[in-house]
């Protein structure tokens, strides 16, 4: 009886990162796990192998939208200003989603992602950075002293809505300087209305 091949873990990160190159360009339905095989010189049985079935390779490529995501909110400077700090983050969010569309995609479907990295925002890992952001605003008196993942799960709520809906061209054809003008209000208007109510 012959024995199964063995498929290394080199190959295993050249088919997640093809796979999330597909998603990238063409979104799920550019996602056939033969092309992901013929383009890394392999076999759909490599991926049966080491992912059990397609939502086994969505799933790590999840892992990787939410550790991209997570990079680029780690990127944003701390600075001594949680208000503004928190502002960057808002824009980093809206920044990384626009650029990685289809990964924004990825992140925000549960089923097949690992809850603990990515979606549902407010409670994942990749939100981090934010929630330490709002946590030094509570501890300054700027925002009111409630639970942080309730301030951070309203926050996300607004700032998810535009950009999902600006993902979804809802607002053509308005121009680029006019939808970050209007973020740019959305976002304040939201840190504002938090400063406001712990007054």
């Amino acid at each position: 009886m012959p024995r199964p091949k063995v498929y290394d873990d080199g190959l295993r990160r050249r088919l997640v990162a093809r796979a999330t190159k597909m998603l990238a360009e063409g979104g799920p339905s550019n996602l056939g796990l033969r092309q992901v095989a013929w383009a890394e010189g392999t076999s759909t049985s490599a991926i049966y192998s080491m992912f059990s079935d397609r939502a086994g390779l969505m799933h790590e490529v999840g892992r990787e939208a939410g550790r991209s995501f997570l990079a680029a909110q780690q990127a944003v400077p701390v600075t001594d200003d949680p208000y503004q700090d928190l502002l960057a983050h808002c824009h980093a969010y809206r920044d990384w989603a626009l650029e990685n569309p289809a990964l924004y995609q990825v992140l925000l479907t549960p089923p097949a992602l690992d809850m603990r990295l990515h979606g549902p925002l407010p409670e994942a890992e990749s939100a981090d950075p934010i929630r330490k952001v709002i946590t030094r605003l509570i501890d300054a008196g700027t925002f009111p002293a409630v639970d942080t993942n309730l301030i951070l799960g309203l926050i996300w709520a607004s700032i998810h809505g535009f950009v999902s809906l600006e993902l979804s061209h809802y607002y053509d054809p308005l121009p680029r300087e006019q939808l970050d003008r209007m973020y740019e209000t959305q976002v304040g208007m939201v840190a504002r209305g938090w400063a406001t109510a712990a007054r």
